[in-house]
């Protein structure tokens, strides 16, 4: 039966902005995941961190896909998915070496120059025009990025510095992940792309990893199968909400995340937050909350 005229009414501004929330539910379950392989971080190297990543991805991915047996991509669709892989293997290898040098936070905040090359990149390959409201949003989101990370600017030892450029390059590489995912969103169903997303990077690593394997105690793996779970909530999330909106729109959520760095950063390994932390979530939050009112 459909719905009254009054009820599709207050239903339709909420539903438009259900991407905008999938996008604030993926940015913490990523979060929540970095905080994981931060805790691993002292005991395995990048390599394997990013190995573990995908291998725990690629079980719940298994069985995802199990259920629905949805299709393979068509052979002209493959050579996409080969490569967002491996941009994706690079991001996050490139992510946990500065997740192991730099408090969360702060790894966190370099990560977030990567909304603005989204939405130059949406500009330049998806044909995407962003809003002056999304362009006011990435602006106040990386300014509050900025401000997190400026007192570390002044004061960087050289391997805190090497984390800060990993993390920086990680963004842009993270970059035209986002834009691929975007553009292969519209193409293969979920189950398929979450498939493709864990198995394809899980083969690439295969070598690298087991050249620099380090034993894994039976402690660590409730921690490695959290990873698994919290990327696949993240993956589902971010996809759903690139099938439904703009990436230019989204990229200024990800700056969500930064609140729930500072808090895990606080809560789990005693990284108390200074002025700037603070002063930089409230224009995290304010370009968040620009961006759902627009």
């Amino acid at each position: 039966m459909p719905l009254p005229a009054s009820g599709a009414r207050w239903l339709a501004p909420r539903w438009a902005a259900a991407p905008v929330w999938a996008a604030a539910l993926a940015a913490a379950s990523f979060i929540s995941m970095d905080a994981t392989i931060k805790g691993l971080a002292p005991r395995y190297g990048a390599t394997q961190l990013t190995f573990f990543r995908f291998a725990s991805g690629a079980v719940i991915a298994l069985a995802i896909w199990a259920l629905w047996r949805t299709p393979m991509p068509s052979a002209r669709q493959w050579r996409m998915h080969l490569l967002r892989s491996a941009l994706l293997m690079v991001t996050l290898g490139l992510y946990f070496h500065a997740l192991s040098v730099l408090d969360l936070a702060q790894a966190v905040a370099m990560g977030y120059t990567a909304p603005i090359f989204i939405s130059l990149l949406a500009m330049l390959f998806l044909r995407e025009r962003p809003s002056r409201w999304v362009w006011a949003a990435s602006a106040l989101g990386l300014a509050g990025a900025a401000t997190a990370m400026w007192p570390e600017l002044e004061q960087t030892s050289r391997p805190r510095l090497t984390g800060l450029l990993y993390a920086g390059l990680s963004a842009v590489s993270f970059a035209f992940v986002m834009v691929l995912t975007r553009r292969q969103a519209q193409h293969d169903t979920l189950p398929t792309f979450l498939l493709l997303q864990n198995v394809l990077p899980l083969a690439m690593l295969a070598l690298p990893a087991a050249a620099w394997w380090q034993p894994v105690p039976a402690s660590d793996w409730p921690a490695i199968a959290a990873v698994g779970v919290l990327a696949s909530v993240g993956l589902c999330a971010i996809t759903w909400a690139l099938r439904h909106m703009e990436a230019s729109r989204l990229a200024p959520v990800e700056y969500s995340g930064f609140l729930w760095a500072a808090l895990i950063g606080y809560v789990g390994f005693g990284e108390i937050p200074s002025i700037h932390t603070a002063g930089s979530a409230v224009l995290i939050v304010a370009g968040c909350l620009l961006l759902v009112r627009r």
